[in-house]
């Protein structure tokens, strides 16, 4: 297979082709809370530039991705998500040529058992970090492996194949490093690529976007990515407010269940599976706040 990697944010692309070009006493109580509210609220990161700046991402990678488990605070959010993903694509209904996975992070779990559906699979984030630390995984250079999450699916596949092997095939098809930024109109841009069959996104909604008004404009950005006939899969919180990676915390976007389904439905996709889990109340969770959490399967149909 002919592949061009893009690890850079300066390049030429035509259709699939990428080419890299540059790799007190006196104050009032109300005051005073006033005052703490604001502070609370500005200390948060939000935002491309707090994105750009105080995103870690061997932080991230050791807090939520040390191993299958996840982050013990965060309950059973991780091994629930691996199985809902492998079941998701193990039906063998979620096929195409050519996938595309946004807001990747500097992790590749959520992309393993869809590597068995299609052809090629383009990873994109809006932060240079994220970028280099995939692009050290796809070189075999990565100090952080994801050995367990191999393992996971490979056992749920049940073939015999090694993870070392599994994750080398997955390296085989990956077509591009791409940046994303999902606040700009056209999110891809420079890069021009046809419609993809299937779209894949995990917890990368929650972080750009404040309300489910900003969601839809988001998920209207997402839709002319997805061909008409092609899937999206979305992996998202739900009640959610904040998380922590490293030093900082990360405001998220607080949607519910329904405000989900409507902006999804609202651009023209047929939601075909849903599932959701309720998050088990853990007063000593201090890396992130949500009530639950869910993975949709839609086809894009208008």
């Amino acid at each position: 297979m002919n592949r061009e990697v893009v690890f850079g944010t300066t390049f030429e692309c035509v259709g699939d082709l990428m080419l890299s070009t540059k790799h007190t006493s006196d104050v009032d109580s109300q005051t005073i809370f006033s005052f703490a509210c604001y502070t609370a609220m500005n200390s948060e990161r939000f935002g491309r530039e707090d994105y750009l700046k105080y995103f870690d991402s061997a932080a991230y990678l050791k807090t939520f991705q040390s191993d299958i488990k996840g982050s013990e605070m965060e309950g059973d959010l991780m091994p629930w998500k691996m199985k809902s993903f492998h079941d998701v694509f193990a039906e063998g209904k979620l096929t195409g040529r050519r996938l595309l996975d946004i807001g990747t992070g500097p992790t590749i779990h959520t992309v393993i058992s869809a590597s068995n559906c299609c052809d090629t699979i383009y990873l994109s984030d809006l932060v240079p970090q994220n970028r280099e630390t995939l692009r050290k995984w796809l070189e075999g250079t990565l100090q952080h492996n994801f050995k367990s999450f191999f393992q996971y699916v490979v056992d749920r596949e049940g073939k015999g194949t090694s993870w070392t092997h599994r994750e080398d095939e997955l390296r085989t098809k990956i077509g591009g490093i791409l940046p994303i930024d999902l606040l700009e109109e056209d999110p891809m841009a420079p890069c021009y690529f046809p419609r993809f069959d299937i779209v894949t996104t995990s917890l990368c909604l929650d972080s750009v976007v404040l309300d489910h008004v900003d969601y839809g404009h988001a998920a209207r950005k997402i839709t002319n990515l997805v061909k008409t006939g092609g899937f999206l899969i979305v992996f998202g919180l739900y009640g959610a407010s904040t998380y922590t990676v490293g030093e900082h915390v990360f405001r998220s976007c607080h949607v519910t269940t329904g405000e989900v389904k409507d902006a999804w439905t609202h651009c023209g996709f047929d939601i075909v599976d849903w599932r959701e889990q309720k998050n088990m109340e853990n007063t000593e969770n201090t890396v992130s706040n949500f009530e639950g959490f869910f993975l949709m399967t839609a086809k894009r149909v208008r």
